[in-house]
């Protein structure tokens, strides 16, 4: 058995639980705990180091902002009758994807998941009103802000396991 792996594990493990835990109680209200280890996971698959936090959270922000985008636009903009929707998807994404080429939001799997998921969280939710207000509630803080706390949670696990290590 690898012991590097082991206390990984560990150290994933037991953090998830407070993450799940928190997700219940402190931070309910600014977290979903499912965008929340989707940043985690790419925080290790971008190398689990201060460069991939970085990488994480703005790159996922930035996918987060262009699919608010996406819900403000489509709904107060109909610029191809019945075919509004994919035409808005079309142009966010071309410009999620060229917007990939500043270093800053440069990791472009990581903003294809958070726009994924903000586009996920406000369609099941409900939601595609609120991007334009300035709440909590507004899917693309939501989402973002779990963004954030997600990678630090996978900043956390990392540096605990590398301490046990």
């Amino acid at each position: 058995m690898n012991k590097s792996h082991l206390v990984l594990s560990a150290s994933v493990g037991i953090i998830g639980g407070i993450a799940v835990w928190l997700s219940g109680g402190a931070l309910s209200a600014v977290y979903s705990l499912w965008v929340g280890f989707i940043a985690w996971a790419l925080f290790f698959a971008n190398g689990g180091d201060n460069d991939a936090a970085k990488n994480t959270i703005l790159s996922g922000v930035y996918g987060a902002v262009l699919a608010g985008l996406f819900f403000a636009l489509s709904g107060s903009v109909n610029i191809a009758g019945a075919m509004n929707g994919p035409v808005w998807i079309a142009i966010t994404v071309f410009v999620l994807m060229m917007g990939t080429q500043i270093e800053m939001f440069g990791n472009a799997p990581t903003a294809v998941c958070g726009y994924a998921a903000t586009a996920g969280y406000t369609i099941h939710g409900s939601l595609p009103d609120l991007v334009t207000v300035m709440q909590l509630s507004n899917p693309v803080i939501y989402v973002s802000i779990s963004i954030i706390i997600g990678t630090i949670f996978g900043m956390i696990s990392g540096k605990v396991a590398a301490a046990l290590d």
